[in-house]
């Protein structure tokens, strides 16, 4: 007997289930008790809730419809195989074979302008796939359609849309019968399977191995012909189909008055759940109301329905009515719901086919039910971000724990529309929660390459030939613990790598060929071999040596770091290779060889990583079983391999660890509406949810929608109303409703504002009842509804009904809207370790003061060691290394005065930088070079003249006594000539290096040596004059008192600032103006240089930043009053030259 179960709790239909196993249990103990599910999970929770029921859940099976469906069919029929012929793999593959030749046909243009240009037959295998796909879903949707086809007979309804399908499909199945496979599939067996089975119950026998009974648990929706083969097997043996829906009245879209009439003259039987048996107490009426209430006339209007269920239930709507039309004996098992708070009011609703919002207008809102104030049984909570959604759930978590003692981890479920956005972010929060706040997690559904590196690192393998093969690429593959066991490198030795590969230039490609690949000039500089060549080289030779055959050698790759350089050859050796083989097209049974191969070569795996590589294995032996059942024969690109493993490797594995006893994070995914306490929904964002799946163009289903076609839409809008239902205590709803990024405010998922909106019209706040219906919506909807800050430290956080229970942020949101205190208090005690001071160190100290401090009297230091990796070769000289290239050349440059020998140094210069990797590719590197040498030879022409009749080295000895003590400057001052003390540097000149050149002037005119000192740069040439030894000395006497006082307290001095300041105090004439108007204008030029204009100002630097955050008047002030002291005489004892 075929007999439907309606409950509106899963629960109940398990315990039936239960009971009918416990009466009437199968007589051979041997014979497994067949369950019928849709998904894993649910076969996880039977097991579980029927151990618990019958003390054991042994000899169990749970088989999916389809797999169950075609075991039937090999039992019953002859000659049916155990793997259909007409698989979605095996079509996939013959379609692959057939295509080439059928797109010769008129009817096939459409494919062939697509597959053009399709050298490696990617997009034709994936066409392939696509329309196997559709195929496969004709064949249980619209058997009709595949019967005519294969009679070549005309489908009327289709009106010749895509006239090659019919054509395809016939080819298909006569390559099928060609193969000798058998013609048998699943729409031509249904009927077949049906007669067949009539003529066993008219003969009164049972085909062999037929089970005695079969439940179907927790299945929404099956296809029409699959439940006309349960209903024809119903005939036979006990068929119980247990479906959870959500109305005991009849809700289906049919409202046709005869039909109707028939609902309503067939009553269901009722029954009861007591404790731990069931009992009939009577029958049901499946209409509510009058047949006329039901009946919906020509304008679509019933006095029957409920809103929530007319929109989000779709899917059971269409299941019920075919259920409805089938002769079945149907039992109710429904429970009541108490109005006790708004979740279970809405499930009563639902439950009883009851709208309590009203379309005339009135005045109060005495219609709507009253909810208490305190009611938590729904919330909507809305956040910035993941992390945010995450963070928030955290907190509310640990309050129902805290107000629920019985609640426990393993009664909460959390699911998100896709796992993989939010799982980084759950194990960052959930994770790393302090002892007394962990709760107990699991992440079920995760991509298979987001659970294990291992196949992250093999899929990347696999595709390497389209790989641009860029630094931090390899480097991330090379990372992978596996790989790097393999290659013999531990972590540290990995930063050297990483160190290495940077500092020699390596940007992408592993060498010439990798440019080629992409329709780029030919060219090895930059690549991965062109790096490890020059490290080699390095080992080889010295740097000092010159170039060898045009490379340049790295200089680090001494001693024991050898084999390191070692190990990472080898390791791009086996990348040159496999790059090779991995791009040509090889037979299955050699891809089988060369992927294991590859694995070994890169993989040294453990444990989870062992799995993985025999998941590997395993897919590969399918793929093999495929093409022997498809007939193909013909080599495969890497392209295809690699599509193919990598969709049948990254799907996720099936709830690896649902219902594991911990709060389940997992995917909201059909048929898991399994009964919780506590249901969270996450990132409910419009857009978001419901999920869109773009349909193909050549789907001839999706214009003809039938009752049982499956839709993602109404799919994910069934799955919102059975998380509705299947929560007990808690229906918690969470969305992104303001930008991280300017707060505007986003709006939640449809299903959200349609829920809202119910409420809204269906129920009001306790002492509401009188207010107009908007007003007392407006406070519900305020009751529902909380917005969340944008951080977890705000004070918003731990006020109100909503308190963080993160009490580390506590301490910062008290502080939140306060001044920051003062950074020091006290100033340090100036202690220096020795009376000796050297110059350089002085003038170290000048460079940003306040970054010494930091430095070297608190042992602080802000700068970030980590940077960004280049995946590009240089397009351009950056400033920085155009001012290294610049000082290297100066240097050298100077050294000579033969301009033959100039010339010859700048082209060894521009191939000695071209070797390093430093330059742009070709002719843009020679024409950067130039530009850069040009600059250089025009420095050097302005220096050279004043470098001959050079002076010995002065040797600098000053005391000077303060407070604390004796002080000594000592240092030597190098570069002297007859002309002058020179300095020079390959870029514009600087503040701080104004003030050092101004120092070693004073230093020198104070050792009682009266000479100009020069400044040299690419901008301007600056020329101090010689000062009197006691003014020297008094104003190194003022800059070493600042020293010391820099050193006990940060000293607001900042280089840029002070120099703007000082400058716009000077007139063109080199006349100092001290008016109330130049001091204002000088004010805001260093503001100008604080803040940054075109550039970034001085409070991007952290130590400026975290002193000085805000500009202000007092502190422009004492900028120029310390600049004044230093650096006033310096700009008024020179003479400034533009170049």
């Amino acid at each position: 007997m075929f007999t439907v179960y309606h409950s509106n709790q899963l629960d109940v239909l398990k315990s039936l289930v239960v009971e009918l196993i416990r009466l009437n249990p199968l007589d051979n103990p041997f014979e497994q008790e067949q369950i019928l599910v849709q998904s894993p999970g649910m076969s996880q929770w039977l097991k579980i809730e029927l151990a618990k029921e019958l003390g054991i859940a042994a000899n169990l099976t749970f088989p999916l419809p389809a797999t169950f469906i075609w075991d039937l069919f090999t039992q019953v029929l002859d000659d049916v195989p155990k793997r259909s012929a007409f698989n979605k793999e095996a079509m996939t593959w013959k379609i692959v074979t057939l295509l080439p030749e059928l797109l010769k046909q008129d009817e096939f243009a459409p494919l062939q302008r697509y597959l053009e240009n399709d050298d490696k037959q990617l997009k034709c295998y994936q066409l392939a796939a696509k329309i196997a796909d559709i195929f496969d879903q004709y064949l249980v949707f619209r058997p009709e359609w595949i019967q005519k086809w294969e009679a070549g007979e005309e489908v009327i309804e289709l009106e010749g849309e895509h006239p090659w399908q019919p054509i395809l499909w016939q080819a298909l199945y006569d390559q099928t019968l060609a193969l000798g496979h058998s013609p048998y599939h699943r729409a031509n067996m249904f009927e077949h399977f049906i007669e067949t089975l009539e003529n066993y119950l008219q003969t009164g026998t049972l085909p062999k191995g037929m089970p005695k009974r079969l439940f179907v648990v927790g299945i929404t929706s099956l296809p029409p012909r699959y439940l006309d083969a349960l209903a024809a097997l119903g005939q036979h043996i006990d068929v119980h189909l247990m479906f959870t829906n959500p109305c005991r009245y009849y809700w289906g879209e049919i409202r046709d008055r005869k039909y109707l009439a028939r609902l309503e003259a067939r009553n269901r039987l009722q029954v009861k759940w007591l404790d731990d048996h069931s009992e009939q107490i009577g029958d049901t009426e499946q209409l509510k109301g009058s047949l006329d209430a039901n009946f919906e006339d020509e304008l679509h209007t019933s006095e029957v329905g409920n809103s929530l269920l007319a929109s989000w239930g779709k899917l059971g709507r269409d299941n019920l009515c075919l259920l409805s039309e089938m002769e079945a004996q149907e039992i109710d098992a429904f429970v009541d719901v108490n109005n006790d708070n708004l979740l279970h009011s809405i499930q009563s609703d639902i439950l009883n086919l009851e709208e309590r919002s009203r379309d005339d207008v009135l005045d109060n809102s005495e219609h709507k039910q009253p909810i208490s104030a305190d009611d938590r049984s729904i919330l909507l909570h809305s956040c910035h971000s993941p992390m945010r959604e995450v963070e928030v759930l955290h907190d509310q978590l640990l309050d129902m724990f805290a107000n629920d003692p019985e609640l426990k981890p393993r009664d909460i479920i959390v699911m998100v529309a896709d796992i993989n956005v939010y799982s980084a972010a759950i194990q960052a929060v959930f994770g790393n929660a302090a002892f007394d706040r962990y709760i107990p997690f699991a992440i079920s559904d995760q991509s298979a390459e987001q659970e294990n590196p291992v196949l992250l690192a093999f899929m990347n393998l696999m595709a390497l030939p389209e790989n641009r093969c860029g630094l931090s690429e390899l480097l991330s593959l090379l990372e992978v613990p596996a790989v790097m066991s393999r290659f013999k490198f531990n972590a540290e030795q990995f930063e050297i790598v990483k160190r290495w590969a940077e500092e020699t230039g390596i940007r992408w490609g592993l060498d010439n060929s990798t440019s080629a690949h992409f329709d780029l000039p030919e060219h090895n500089q930059n690549s991965w071999l062109f790096g490890i060549q020059r490290m080699l080289l390095g080992y080889a030779m010295e740097q000092d040596a010159g170039l060898f055959e045009g490379m340049a050698s790295y200089e680090q790759v001494q001693g024991m770091n050898a084999e390191i350089a070692g190990n990472l050859a080898h390791f791009i050796d086996q990348l040159l290779t496999y790059q090779i083989t991995l791009g040509q097209a090889q037979t299955i049974n050699a891809w089988r060889t060369i992927i294991n191969q590859l694995m070994d070569d890169f993989l040294l795996v453990e444990l989870e990583g062992e799995l993985v590589v025999k998941s590997i294995r395993d897919q590969l032996q399918k793929l093999e079983e495929n093409l022997e059942d498809a007939g193909f024969e013909a080599p495969i690109s890497a392209a295809i391999i690699n599509n193919y493993l990598k969709n049948n490797l990254s799907g996720g594995k099936a709830s690896q660890r649902f219902l594991a006893g911990q709060v389940n994070f997992c995917t909201l995914m059909p048929m898991r509406s399994i009964p919780f306490d506590v249901v969270c929904l996450l990132g409910m964002t419009d857009g978001s949810y419901p999920r869109t799946m773009p349909v193909e163009g050549f789907d001839l289903m999706q214009k003809r929608m039938k009752p049982g076609d499956r839709s993602r839409r109404d799919d994910d809008r069934y799955l919102f109303l059975e998380a509705l239902q299947s929560a007990n205590k808690a229906f918690y709803l969470s969305y992104i409703g303001r930008s991280i990024r300017d707060n505007t405010e986003k709006a939640p998922s449809v299903l959200v504002s349609e829920l809202l909106e119910y409420c809204q019209q269906s129920y009001c706040l306790d002492g509401d009842s009188e207010l107009n219906p908007e007003e007392s919506a407006k406070r519900l909807v305020k009751k529902l509804t909380i917005e969340h800050p944008l951080v977890p430290y705000s004070q918003q956080s731990f006020v109100g009904d909503n308190t963080s229970y993160a009490s580390e942020w506590l301490p910062t949101a008290k502080l939140e809207g306060q001044a920051a205190p003062e950074f020091q208090t006290e100033p340090l005690v100036f202690a220096p370790e020795s009376k000796e001071l050297e110059l350089t160190e002085l003038q170290r100290f000048w460079r940003l003061p306040v970054a010494y401090f930091f430095n070297r009297g608190l042992k602080v230091f802000f700068e970030t060691v980590e940077s960004r990796v280049e995946d590009d070769e240089p397009f351009s000289i950056d400033g920085r290394t155009g001012y290294g290239m610049k000082s290297e050349l100066l240097e050298e440059l100077l050294a000579y005065d033969d301009p033959n020998q100039v010339s010859q140094l700048s082209r060894e210069f521009y191939q000695q930088q071209k070797a390093q990797g430093k330059l742009p590719i070709g002719s843009f590197g020679e024409i950067a070079a130039d530009k850069e040498v040009n600059t250089v030879k025009e420095l050097v022409a302005h220096i050279q003249p004043l470098t001959t009749s050079p002076l010995k080295d002065q040797e600098v000895r000053l005391r000077f006594t303060f407070h604390h003590g004796e002080m000594e400057l000592q240092g030597w001052l190098k570069q002297r000539y007859q002309a002058g003390m020179l300095r020079y540097r390959g870029g514009k000149i600087r503040s701080h290096e104004i003030l050092a050149t101004w120092i070693d002037h004073l230093c020198l005119c104070a050792m009682k040596q009266q000479q100009f000192t020069h400044l040299f740069g690419t901008d301007a040439i600056y020329h101090f004059e010689p000062i009197e030894t006691e003014k020297a000395y008094q104003h190194l006497e003022v800059i070493l008192s600042l020293y010391i006082s820099g050193n006990c307290a940060p000293l607001p001095y900042l280089p840029k600032a002070a120099l703007a300041g000082l400058e716009a105090h000077i007139d063109k004439k080199g006349v100092w103006n001290d008016d109330e108007e130049t001091h204002e204008k000088a004010l805001k030029k260093m503001a100008d240089e604080y803040n940054g204009t075109r550039y970034a100002g001085e409070n991007s630097n952290d130590y400026v930043m975290r002193m000085w955050p805000e500009w202000n008047d007092e502190l422009g002030q004492t900028i120029f009053d310390n600049a004044k002291n230093v650096l006033h005489d310096a700009l008024l004892h020179s003479e400034k030259e533009k170049l």
